[in-house]
């Protein structure tokens, strides 16, 4: 049974912070303090950033038990660049935040 009551909406959703580091090798390694659990590594980007969302659903699914949905917050910096307001980051930023929520929403 779930600690988080999926009926009251104050606690249908929480934030997940996942950082990342470059490996010694170049490839790069996920990780997040608020799901020890959670741990990535991949020889590029598109492969870390691809398997990250599936493996928070599938971790924190079964800790609470229920079907749990994540998805990567927009930054609002990235927003921003999209537009052309500000200059593009050259580098990736060193963590990333993610939503996740009871997927009975």
């Amino acid at each position: 049974m779930s600690r988080i009551a999926p009926n009251d909406p104050s606690r249908r959703f929480f934030k997940v912070v996942v950082c990342f580091e470059r490996r010694p090798d170049g490839g790069l390694r996920a990780w997040s303090e608020d799901v020890p659990e959670f741990v990535l590594s991949h020889k590029t980007i598109d492969a870390l950033l691809a398997d990250i969302k599936p493996a928070l659903e599938v971790i924190l699914s079964a800790k609470f038990g229920e079907d749990i949905l994540a998805e990567p917050l927009v930054d609002l910096r990235e927003a921003l660049e999209e537009r052309g307001i500000i200059e593009k980051r050259a580098e990736m930023p060193l963590s990333w935040e993610y939503v996740a929520h009871y997927a009975q929403a």
